[in-house]
């Protein structure tokens, strides 16, 4: 490694390009970075020609030689600094007289006399390059409303508006000036010898923060060859790769990888995800058993987003579970659900037993839920069942594996199901307005109510009110304290504003139009006291036992 001070304009100076590597993010910079920038520029404008700024260290490492062309250098970190002021010399160019913007573009701008893909001196990351390239050579500026643009609007707006401390307008030769002398690094270069991703892990918590999945995404593309033309290694690699994951995945990219980490069974916290990732890939010793990690990465990529979006899968049954799986928010199975989706990618478990396994997980869920059992223990049963997951039998595997945990890892069977079901409290626990959803669409209603539009209503109020008091008879603040919040005086409607606390007969006869089916029993009774609720719940019960399939129970062992 070989460190030394330097003016940032050296970067520009010379034939050579630096060159922002494809894996590293889009330009990020805005108007308060900006505003920082030109305020640091201005102050030396004002103290004259003894005055410097440092910024920083802006770390590079040689691109693999060519027999022809400019030398090129890769700007490992430095990114937002070098673009910024690149920007900020386009901005002077269109500004000053014609000669000294003519110097500018063919010292600081471009290599004159060089092949297209060696005109320019700094070339930022490829999302950016064509509208970088637009402004810097072709001088026009993009509608796009990216962030290049943007940036070199404000540094032009600054040139032909700002006035100095004299209250004159700004000279942008005398900007230009300080910008060649003032503005200081420290220039680092790597040689053969240095390891470019831990020089970059070391250095990438500055400055704009990355992302778990920025480090993952660096790392990974680091370790293939880079082209300073289009179509290398590397690009391939990132085209092939990583961009479908970016696409799919999105803001959710990061929460993918920790998942797909997880998917042999450890455990990986949400700092954890570069390690992990990291740990995993440093054993493969060839760049080609890399690309088969990170192509298992993508196609798993593509599972997690129908995680994601049950709508891009294409399966009718196995869609209506992943949406099941969405709306009751278990993501703590989302690595045991890699691994039965990567077994239906290879053929080892069939659309109909995948369908039966994912069923599983929400019966695992539901009943949990009913029966209150607490949900800390989730995480570490799918991510043990991940680990342990079996080469063929799936579903049978995972039935008895779900119904071999005891106490807080227990599957609830239909005595303690039933018992929870109709006596134990419901409302506000985290699977009831799914399960009354679920309920109410076993009815198979030919013109089915939009559930979205509907809320949970409790028959018996939850304020007791004289006339209830009445309707329930002796014991009824006993009844009103067991019963609330039980499925059987649980339901749904889209008139819980008018219904409220009003007495049961004004509620029957609110509910006379009703289209839901939950509701229909209930118009069919006279009075609403703690027999008509238990009844109801005893009614929905094996609706709820044939929906949600309980464990296996095992044979008794002969004496």
């Amino acid at each position: 490694m070989q460190a030394s001070p330097a003016n940032i304009i050296d970067y520009f100076n010379g034939e050579k390009q630096n060159l922002i590597p494809l894996f590293q993010r889009p330009y990020r910079w805005s108007t308060e970075k900006w505003q920082t920038l030109w305020e640091d520029v201005m102050i030396q404008y004002e103290l004259g020609d003894s005055a410097n700024h440092f910024m920083g260290a802006i770390v590079s490492v040689p691109a693999k030689s060519v027999p022809v062309g400019v030398s090129k250098y890769l700007i490992i970190d430095g990114q937002q600094r070098l673009t910024t002021i690149a920007l900020l010399l386009c901005a002077l160019r269109d500004c000053v007289d014609a000669r000294t913007a003519d110097r500018i573009q063919e010292v600081y701008l471009t290599n004159r006399h060089r092949e297209p893909e060696d005109t320019l001196k700094f070339v930022p990351t490829q999302a950016d390059r064509d509208a970088f390239r637009a402004i810097a050579l072709e001088r026009q500026i993009p509608e796009d409303g990216s962030l290049v643009a943007t940036a070199y609007r404000f540094f032009v707006h600054k040139l032909q508006n700002e006035e100095d401390a004299n209250d004159q307008p700004v000279q942008p030769a005398k900007v230009l000036s300080c910008l060649e002398r003032a503005l200081q690094v420290v220039m680092i270069n790597l040689t053969d010898n240095d390891d470019p991703y831990l020089i970059f892990e070391s250095l990438n918590f500055k400055g704009e923060p990355l992302s778990q999945a920025d480090l993952v995404r660096n790392y990974v593309l680091m370790r293939f060859r880079h082209s300073p033309t289009s179509g290398g290694e590397q690009e391939r690699v990132y085209n092939r790769h990583w961009r479908p994951l970016e696409n799919e995945l999105g803001g959710s990219l990061t929460e993918f990888l920790r998942h797909y980490s997880m998917k042999e069974g450890e455990d990986i916290r949400q700092g954890g995800i570069y390690a992990a990732v990291k740990n995993r890939l440093r054993k493969l010793d060839t760049a080609a058993k890399v690309e088969s990690e990170m192509e298992s990465m993508r196609i798993c990529g593509g599972f997690y987003a129908k995680f994601l979006n049950p709508e891009q899968e294409t399966n009718g049954a196995i869609r209506h579970r992943l949406e099941h799986l969405r709306d009751l928010e278990v993501k703590t199975s989302f690595p045991l659900l890699l691994r039965l989706f990567s077994a239906r990618h290879e053929r080892a478990l069939t659309d109909e037993d995948l369908e039966k396994c994912l069923a599983l997980v929400e019966s695992f869920a539901v009943r949990r839920s009913v029966c209150g059992v607490p949900t800390n223990a989730l995480a570490k049963l799918f991510l043990q069942w991940a680990r342990n997951f079996p080469a063929t039998g799936h579903l049978a595997w995972l039935h008895s594996s779900m119904s071999d945990g005891k106490g807080n890892r227990r599957f609830p069977r239909d005595e303690e199901f039933a018992e929870s079901f109709c006596k134990s409290p419901q409302y506000g626990r985290g699977a009831t307005v799914f399960v009354l959803h679920e309920l109410e669409k076993s009815f198979e209603h030919k013109e089915a109510v939009d559930l979205a539009a509907v809320t949970v209503e409790h028959v018996l109020p939850q304020t007791l009110t004289s006339e209830w008091t009445k309707e329930l008879g002796e014991g009824a603040e006993a009844t009103h304290a067991r019963l609330l919040d039980t499925l059987g005086n649980l339901t749904l409607t889209g008139y819980n504003s008018e219904l409220q606390n009003s007495p049961f007969a004004t509620k029957r006869t609110l509910l006379q139009t009703t289209h839901i089916e939950l509701n229909r029993w209930i118009l069919a009774q006279t009075s609403w006291t703690a027999m008509q609720i238990e009844e109801r719940a005893k009614l929905l019960l094996p609706i709820a036992t044939s929906l949600w399939v309980g464990p296996v129970i095992a044979a008794p062992k002969a004496a």
